[in-house]
């Protein structure tokens, strides 16, 4: 470097910092007159409303929507999964923006709506599986219902053919008792007939007429006792095959009681499906999160993005104005410290407000920032509310004036 040159770059350092040391001498002047001149910047304070990111169903156009396009769809490779649903790039279309630029809004208003014929699908498929699922539990209903009314049926069935069989047990009981006792009858019969002499006596009784009646009634006995113990063969076998199909019965209705149980549970979750289905689609309508007036709102007709902007809204309240101290300013304030506002457009005099905000630590202020402190040297930001009312234009550079109350 030359001679001339590096003369030239001290003269400009000195010029800097002269410069310098007269701001920082005019601003300690400043201080010890009790106040603090300083530049400052009034705060834009904005509520950002970007677009929402919806989980859009996959579409079933059996509920209803026809087709928007003419392309096949795309076929599922084997073994992938279906897809349940499809996270957005593109959060959506806007159909309607009611509010512009100036407009007051409140907090929960409207200030966009997006497409919701997906949406609106999503919701009928999850209500036309709910009533799926209701209708399958009544098919369930009614199938436990009549297995209970045949289960009934068979029980009484079975008591009436207990109580048939005890009783033909009982006939069968006194049918072998009464040939138990014609036997012995014929017996004795047959006893008589063997002591009478060859040539009889005069007045023999009729032993051989009625050892041919007892004969014959004791083979009538014995048919009745077949034909009792048959039917009584077939009753066992009844009773055991009535025992085998309630044991059935029994099974079938546990294992649809079971089937009911998750028919019941699935009926729980396709209603959460139609509660989310739903407040998806309430995703779809954007409310202002403030009450405040909107500085920016996107025309509708548009696609968005997900997390883009949709409406930007400065929210209603006081007004408030950023600066730095240094942090030899900063020991003669406080919070509560009084302080004025001005600015080179205001129309009438100074804005009063007060301190609300001490930084806890010290940085150097942005290049862009209108301070008279010189940049590179550490200071510390804070906060001044304006009083009431009264009201800055966002954005715009200020002088301050704080009190320092020395």
């Amino acid at each position: 470097m030359s001679r001339r040159s590096l003369l030239t770059a001290l003269a400009v350092v000195a010029v800097a910092a002269a410069l310098g040391f007269a701001l920082y001498a005019k601003t300690a002047s400043a201080s010890t007159a009790g106040t603090i001149a300083v530049a400052g910047d009034v705060r834009v304070d904005e509520d950002v409303v970007r677009a929402p990111s919806i989980t859009y169903p996959t579409p079933d156009y059996t509920v209803g929507i026809p087709a928007t396009g003419t392309a096949a769809p795309r076929k599922r490779p084997s073994g992938a999964p279906a897809a349940a649903s499809r996270m957005p790039v593109v959060s959506g279309y806007l159909t309607e923006v009611p509010v512009m630029l100036g407009s007051h809004v409140a907090k929960g208003e409207v200030v966009a709506r997006l497409d919701t014929t997906m949406l609106d699908l999503g919701v009928r498929q999850a209500e036309t599986a709910g009533v799926k699922a209701r209708a399958n539990l009544r098919v369930l209903d009614n199938a436990i219902d009549t297995l209970a009314t045949a289960r009934g049926k068979l029980i009484t069935a079975r008591s009436q053919l207990v109580t048939a069989r005890a009783s033909l047990v009982a006939t069968i009981g006194v049918l072998t008792g009464t040939r138990a006792s014609l036997e012995t009858s014929i017996a004795l019969i047959q006893r008589l007939i063997a002591q009478v002499p060859p040539a009889g006596p005069p007045h023999m009784p009729p032993y051989p007429v009625l050892l041919a009646g007892m004969q014959q009634g004791l083979a009538g006995l014995d048919a009745g006792l077949a034909g009792a113990k048959t039917g009584l063969s077939k009753m066992n076998q009844g009773l055991a095959k009535m025992a085998a199909g309630l044991a059935q019965l029994d099974s079938a209705r546990s294992q649809l009681r079971d089937a009911r149980k998750l028919a019941v549970i699935g009926i729980a979750a396709q209603d959460v499906a139609v509660e989310l289905a739903k407040a998806r689609r309430a995703e779809a309508t954007v409310v202002s999160p403030v009450d405040g007036v909107v500085t920016y709102a996107r025309a509708a007709g548009t696609a968005v993005m997900v997390g883009a902007p949709i409406v930007r809204i400065r929210p209603n309240g006081p007004s408030h104005i950023y600066t730095y101290l240094t942090t030899d300013q900063l020991a003669q304030v406080s919070v509560g410290s009084r302080a004025s506002v001005d600015y080179d457009s205001n129309p009438g005099g100074p804005l009063a407000g007060h301190l609300i905000y001490l930084g806890d630590r010290a940085t150097v202020p942005p290049t862009n920032f209108p301070t008279s402190i010189v940049h590179m040297t550490r200071a510390v930001r804070v906060t001044i509310e304006l009083d009431g009312d009264l009201t800055a234009p966002p954005g715009t550079p200020v002088d301050v004036e704080i009190s320092t109350g020395l």
